[in-house]
C-alpha cells in the first residue's frame, strides 16, 4: 500500500486489517511455561469463591492433586497453587530458594521442616 503524500485512504476490505479487531497478546513469561509443563488446570480469574471447587487433576511434582491459580494482576509478583494431600498419605519433599506460604483450608496434619547438612527436623501440626 502506498503512503507517500499523494496516496489516496482507502479503507481496508477484510475484517483482519479493520481498526480495533487486533488483538495484542502477552508472551508467556518463563513462569507460564513452567505452569504449563506441569500439565495440570491453571485458574486464571479475578478471584476465587471457594478453593475447594477448583478442578484437580494428578501433579506428579508434588505427589497430589493440584491446580495453579493465577488471579489477574498478580502475573509476574507471586505464584499460588492448590494442592491436595493424599488421605493418610504424604507430598513429595521440596526443595525452596524462596519463601513459601501455606495456608490449610480443611483437614488435619503435619508437615516436617529441615535443612540440607542438619538432621533435625521441625514438625508443625495443623487442623
Amino acid at each position: 500500500m502506498d503512503h507517500g503524500p499523494t496516496a489516496k485512504w482507502q479503507e481496508p476490505t477484510d475484517q483482519k486489517t479493520k481498526a480495533g479487531y487486533g488483538k495484542f497478546l502477552r508472551p508467556k513469561t518463563p513462569y507460564d511455561i513452567f505452569m504449563e509443563e506441569q500439565e495440570i488446570p491453571i485458574y486464571r480469574e479475578i478471584g476465587v469463591r471457594r478453593v475447594q471447587d477448583l478442578p484437580r487433576k494428578p501433579w506428579k511434582r508434588m505427589g497430589g492433586n493440584g491446580t495453579f491459580i493465577q488471579l489477574l494482576g498478580t502475573e509476574g509478583l507471586w505464584g499460588c497453587y492448590l494442592v491436595e494431600v493424599p488421605g493418610a498419605g504424604a507430598l513429595n519433599a521440596e526443595k525452596h530458594l524462596y519463601e513459601e506460604l501455606y495456608l490449610v483450608v480443611e483437614g488435619r496434619g503435619s508437615t516436617e521442616v529441615w535443612t540440607e547438612g542438619n538432621g533435625k527436623k521441625l514438625t508443625f501440626e495443623w487442623q
